[in-house]
């Protein structure tokens, strides 16, 4: 009898999944020495996946502390240490998130990159 009550509970399980928003997938290019976009625009309270794809043929981050902090963090948490996301050369990291209101410092923390041209901002209106 417990059965029969559970199953339409088990049948909807499904369709609620599958009605959380998506939301926008934003590509990020790592490449020596630039985030392409260097400048990120996002609308706060809104989801989004960032792609961030290392093309060049050594490692890159994307270092954001203050922006991972207030972001609420919803899928690919696990790649984000300390607010750093390293991406490995020819490799793609990709990270659901929902963006705080603010302005936010991007950059790469590896020796160098930075100094070398490799940061930006991460504005979210």
């Amino acid at each position: 009898m417990r059965a029969l009550f559970l199953l339409p509970l088990l049948a909807a399980a499904p369709v609620a999944a599958a009605a959380q928003p998506a939301g926008q997938t934003v590509d990020v290019r790592l490449t020596s020495f630039d985030f392409t976009p260097a400048e990120i625009h996002l609308h706060a309270g809104q989801p989004v996946v960032l792609r961030l794809t290392n093309s060049s043929g050594g490692g890159h981050n994307f270092s954001a502390p203050q922006f991972f902090a207030a972001a609420q963090v919803a899928g690919g948490q696990n790649a984000i240490h300390n607010g750093t996301i390293e991406v490995p050369s020819h490799q793609t990291v990709s990270v659901r998130l929902t963006p705080q209101r603010g302005n936010y410092r991007l950059r790469c923390t590896h020796t160098l990159h930075t100094t070398f041209g490799m940061r930006g901002r991460i504005i979210v209106e």
